[in-house]
This record gives C-alpha cells, structure tokens and sequence, in this order.
C-alpha cells in the first residue's frame, strides 16, 4: 500500500460490472466473487502477479494500483486480453444472473494513500473512464463483446501506439470523454467485436473508423492473443475463444 505523503508513479485499473444495481443481494455477492475470480484467472494466465498491485475493493469494482515497471506491458496487453476469453468461457454458461459484462479503464500517474483511500488524478481519470457515457454507450451498443476497455491518453501512446504493450494501435478508436469535472481524449476498444463498427479516428489516423479484417480462411487462428487464449476469425468479426477447447 502506497504510504502517505510518498507519492509513486502507478498504472490505475478501475474495473467495474455492468446492470449490477438491478440484481438482488445474493446476485450482488456472487457477481463480486466472479469479478474476482475472472481478474484473478486472466492475471494468472497473463503471467501477471496480482499480489504485487494495491487493491481497493469498491463492490462491483476493483480499483487497483499496478507498479509501473516491467509487468506494465503484459496488463496492457495479456492481461486484457486473457480477461475478454474469461468473459466469453463464463458467458458460454452465463447461469441464471445471465451475462456478466465489464468495463476495464487505465490511466497513469502519481497516487499516494489518503485518509479514506488512493488519491491522485490518475485514480480520479481511470475512474471516469470506466464510468463514462463512452464506455457505457459502446458496450451497451455491441452484443459481439462482454469488455470494453478505455485507455488515457497517456497509457495509449505508452504501452499501445509505442508498441511496447501486446494491444494492437489499430483495434483502438479516439473518443471525447465528458465524466463531471472530466473532459479528455482517451481511447476506445472493443474487443472481440465487429472490427467494421462505426467509430472516430484510430491509432493508424484513419478517418472512418477501425478498418475491416479480411475475411476468414476455414476460421483460422490469429495469432493476437496471450498465452493460452486465442483469437478465432469467422466473416468480419474476431470471436476470442480458447486454444484448449
């Protein structure tokens, strides 16, 4: 746990489940033991430690503190990546709270602790993200995804544009975000959804929208994936599935 008045830089993840207001106490308590879990088995197949990140449980959130150093890459990357196949392996028998749907957001910066939890505009920026009507309205809007993830513009042209992350520039769309005091760029993905979806400009500074990928030969595998989940194509959407099954 950061101490007070020692302020360190760290990569802030915000978490959090979509509809979890509409469920009753004991769906409340279950959806927060998968989110757990979900988090849990993509940082464990990431190679990520999530023993090593400051965690702050907020109900159906998790807002998590992530040293920045060399693990950075794999959080922006497998990470993200391995939590879309554990989304899409529960949603294939979702049970009876139905689908379980996420918004993961990522800004970056000095967090020091506070009386009453993290504080830092970091922590303020990954919290709006995941709560803006950008990232509410693009999930809502795709049925071919259980995730979207929203990146600052700091962690965008850190760990994806540089190419230093495991995401791809090109999956990424520019969105204005507007959250209370907040008004940014940050940037936007969906993944496992129809990569032809409408949107603004994206990483390779395209001006209508992410571009489609080329038709499926036999529903091959893609190569874009961490290190037991995959990418399968089929038409002009990407299923995330896994390499196992």
């Amino acid at each position: 746990m950061p101490q007070q008045d020692q302020r360190k830089r760290y990569l802030c993840l915000s978490v959090d489940v979509m509809g979890y207001g509409r469920h009753t106490d004991p769906g409340q308590l279950e959806i927060q033991r998968l989110l757990i879990e979900l988090l849990d088995v993509a940082g464990a197949r990431a190679g990520v430690d999530r023993s090593r990140w400051h965690r702050q449980a907020k109900g159906d959130e998790e807002l998590a503190l992530v040293p920045v150093d060399s693990a950075a890459p794999l959080v922006i990357g497998d990470f993200c990546l391995e939590l879309a196949a554990a989304l899409h392996r529960h949603n294939l028998r979702p049970g009876p709270l139905g689908r379980l749907r996420l918004r993961l957001a990522a800004d970056e910066g000095e967090v020091e602790q506070g009386a009453n939890g993290f504080v830092g505009r970091a922590v303020v920026g990954a919290t709006r993200l995941g709560s803006s009507r950008e990232a509410r309205q693009a999930l809502e809007e795709s049925q071919g995804t259980d995730l979207v993830v929203v990146l600052s513009d700091s962690v965008y042209r850190d760990w994806v544009d540089s190419g230093r992350g495991g995401l791809a520039r090109e999956h990424f769309r520019r969105v204005r975000v507007r959250e209370k005091e907040t008004e940014t760029d940050a940037w936007l993905w969906l993944p496992g959804a129809s990569a032809s979806a409408p949107g603004t400009p994206t990483g390779t500074g395209d001006t209508g929208g992410t571009p489609p990928v080329p038709p499926a030969a036999g529903g091959r595998t893609i190569n874009m994936s961490g290190r037991f989940s995959t990418y399968i194509e089929s038409g002009d959407n990407i299923h995330i599935g896994d390499e196992h099954h």
